[in-house]
């Protein structure tokens, strides 16, 4: 994996991180639990092919999909 694509996942990361935390009125502890816990950080970077080409309100509703499919309560 090229570097720039490995840049664009962290990117990709980071954002959903920070808008899962808006809008569940998480810390940033509680966000990093719950990505580690549903393996967050490798979801995202599977997705990278679809998300990259997405804006951040399709990928939000797909990490959100994830979420639940894996048991998470809101």
């Amino acid at each position: 994996m090229c570097s720039e694509t490995q840049r664009d996942i962290f990117l990709i990361q980071a954002r959903l991180f920070r808008l899962l935390q808006i809008k569940y009125d998480l810390t940033a502890e509680q966000c990093e639990e719950l990505f580690r816990k549903f393996d967050l950080y490798e979801y995202i970077k599977d997705c990278y092919e679809e998300y990259h080409v997405q804006g951040d309100e399709a990928n939000l509703s797909d990490v959100e999909e994830y979420l639940l499919r894996k048991g998470w309560k809101k």
